[in-house]
């Protein structure tokens, strides 16, 4: 078993109305499919979306090709991330390059691993885990129009969240330091004021935002 980081890079005429929309207005900052399911020659998928959702529901209720799509409010990853996140449900049939680039990644061995981040240059990114055979025969049978590079090949390490990795106290320092400003721009609070908060030393305090930022850090995609 091999797991490989993939971008499928899109270019005008294969890149989704909705990816366009986003990527072209300022007022988005995520775009990602978070989960899916393809049965019955229908797909359903579920993104979230960081950005303007009034917009987006202008936009989806605009296109050519009008699908089926529950918007609903999302919470925030941060208590400062830039825009409204929201979740959009979709359920379409999929046309014929949607079809080919599920029979692509659905062969065999090969599980897709969420979520499968929208990029603002119509690049595609995401995992795939699976058997070297099946990995290289996904890569040959995806549309000539996408271009698509393998950025990374090894062993899975498992697809959970960087937060997994945190102990209890680190997170605790990660949420307190958040709460208070302390990562804001400009700063509001201090590493005293954390400590404080915590009930501990500022180095121990300072300590335990270090290692939970290494931990987060080593974890993430970027």
């Amino acid at each position: 078993m091999k797991s490989v980081r993939l971008t499928l890079q899109h270019g005008p005429e294969t890149v989704h109305p909705m990816h366009r929309f986003v990527a072209e207005h300022d007022a988005f900052s995520r775009y990602r499919m978070v989960n899916w399911n393809h049965a019955n020659d229908h797909n359903a998928l579920i993104f979230h979306v960081v950005g303007d959702r009034e917009a987006y529901e202008r936009q989806l209720a605009e296109l050519d090709d009008p699908i089926t799509a529950d918007v609903t409010a999302g919470e925030a990853d941060t208590a400062r991330e830039e825009g409204e996140p929201f979740y959009v449900y979709v359920r379409e049939e999929p046309g014929e390059l949607g079809e080919q680039l599920v029979a692509a990644f659905s062969r065999g061995s090969l599980v897709p691993i969420p979520p499968l981040e929208y990029r603002m240059d119509w690049s595609v990114r995401f995992g795939l885990v699976g058997e070297p055979a099946d990995i290289r025969a996904a890569l040959e049978t995806v549309p000539a129009e996408i271009e698509t590079t393998v950025e990374r090949v090894g062993d899975y390490r498992g697809g959970g969240s960087a937060l997994e990795r945190l102990t209890e106290r680190q997170r605790k320092a990660l949420r307190t330091a958040r709460t208070l400003g302390y990562f804001a721009v400009p700063r509001e609070a201090s590493i005293e004021d954390v400590a404080d908060e915590l009930g501990c030393a500022p180095g121990t305090a300072s300590e335990h935002l270090r290692k939970a930022q290494r931990n987060v850090m080593e974890r993430l995609e970027l």
